[in-house]
C-alpha cells in the first residue's frame, strides 16, 4: 500500500534534484554570507572565503558529489526522490543545518560567521558543477 505513494523518479531526475539542491543551498549561503561581509567592508575576507571555498569545493565537496553521482547511477530508475542522497548524507545535512543555526545564534562575530558560510556556499557551488555535468551527460 505504501509503495503506491512512493515518489518514484528516474536517475536523471535524481541528478537534477541533487544539482539543484547543491546549487540553491550554495547560492543561498554565498549571498547571505557575502552580503554581511560586503556590508561590513570585509572585502579581504570575501576574497579569502572564495579561495577557501574553491579549495573545499574541489578537494572535499567534489569527492562527495562524485560518490553521490555514482550511487545514483548504480540505482535503477523508479527510485524514491528522497534517495537523491544516502541516509548518511541526509544525516550530515541535518547536522550542518543545526551547526549553521548554532553559529548564527552564538556569540561568534558576525563577520566570522559570514566568512564560514560564504566559503561553504561557494564550495557547494564549485562542486555542484560535477553533478550538473552528470545530469547533462545523462540526457
Amino acid at each position: 500500500m505504501l509503495a503506491k505513494f512512493k515518489p518514484s523518479v528516474s536517475r536523471k531526475t535524481l541528478l537534477l534534484a541533487g544539482a539543484l539542491f547543491w546549487s540553491v543551498v550554495g547560492l543561498f549561503l554565498l549571498v547571505r554570507g557575502g552580503r554581511i561581509l560586503v556590508e561590513g567592508d570585509h572585502y579581504v575576507m570575501v576574497t579569502a572565503a572564495l579561495a577557501l571555498g574553491t579549495a573545499k569545493g574541489l578537494l572535499v565537496f567534489e569527492k562527495s558529489a562524485r560518490k553521490n553521482i555514482s550511487r545514483i547511477l548504480l540505482r535503477g530508475d523508479s527510485s524514491c526522490l528522497g534517495g537523491v542522497f544516502s541516509f548518511k548524507a541526509w544525516g550530515v545535512i541535518l547536522v550542518m543545518i543545526f551547526l549553521g543555526r548554532f553559529l548564527r545564534t552564538s556569540h561568534l562575530a558576525h563577520h566570522i560567521y559570514a566568512f564560514v558560510i560564504t566559503a561553504v556556499g561557494w564550495g557547494l557551488l564549485v562542486a555542484s558543477r560535477v553533478i550538473w555535468q552528470a545530469w547533462v551527460r545523462k540526457a
